[in-house]
């Protein structure tokens, strides 16, 4: 999911590969950033040759490479299953499009690939980060713990949204959801009617953990 962490995760994965290998053996890539902006699939082949023009010597020594948001690059995987074949390297890839579901990326790659996916924290993660060691002897810590788990299901895991006051968190949430559900959603099923879609997840949203039946849905927003 978006916002999840993913790029956290990434520097966390270069920080600690920068203490095993010469800081010049990790490259690190994000797509997003607009100096890179448009970024082709043919033109994917001046990273690396840039690279071993700065550092020649790195020719016949393993590199690591960080890339970040790769679904920015329309056929990415065709460049990435390449360079894996044949350059000495190991490749992180992250993502949070709908266009790249592990499933398609193992297909993609032909099973070069370990999939991992990052969720929003966990509540046991969410205390650690709260700073709230849990005690069930304790009554002071059953309380911080009560207190934390209100909030949790309320507001929700993603880190972005910890700490911060509840306007500017709402606001945050909001914008997930319009990226989440009217973008990802709608760019991937190619979804036309976007006004019945927003009845739908109001209504979903309005009704959590209710049974949903399609004949009552259908007849309710037919009447609409």
């Amino acid at each position: 999911v978006r916002r999840s962490g993913k790029s956290s995760i990434l520097f966390d994965i270069a920080k600690k590969l920068r203490k095993q290998v010469a800081r010049e053996n990790v490259i690190y890539i994000n797509f997003e950033d607009d100096r890179l902006y448009p970024l082709k699939l043919q033109s994917l082949d001046l990273l690396l040759e840039s690279y071993f023009e700065l550092y020649p010597e790195k020719k016949d020594e393993k590199i690591y490479l960080l890339l970040d948001e790769v679904q920015v690059v329309q056929n990415w995987e065709l460049y990435v299953r390449r360079i894996y074949d044949n350059e000495n390297i190991q490749i992180f890839i992250t993502g949070s499009s709908a266009k790249l579901l592990s499933s398609e990326i193992a297909t993609s790659l032909r099973g070069r690939t370990i999939s991992f996916e990052i969720f929003p924290f966990s509540f046991k993660e969410y205390l650690q980060f709260k700073q709230i060691k849990p005690n069930i002897h304790s009554s002071k810590s059953l309380a911080y713990i009560k207190n934390a788990l209100e909030s949790y299901l309320v507001d929700g895991g993603f880190a972005e949204t910890i700490n911060e006051e509840k306007m500017i968190a709402r606001k945050i949430l909001s914008d997930y959801l319009e990226l989440i559900v009217y973008k990802d959603i709608v760019d991937r099923y190619n979804i036309t009617n976007r006004s019945l879609l927003k009845t739908l997840n109001k209504y979903c949203f309005t009704n959590i953990a209710t049974l949903i039946s399609f004949n009552k849905l259908y007849n309710e927003f037919k009447s609409q």
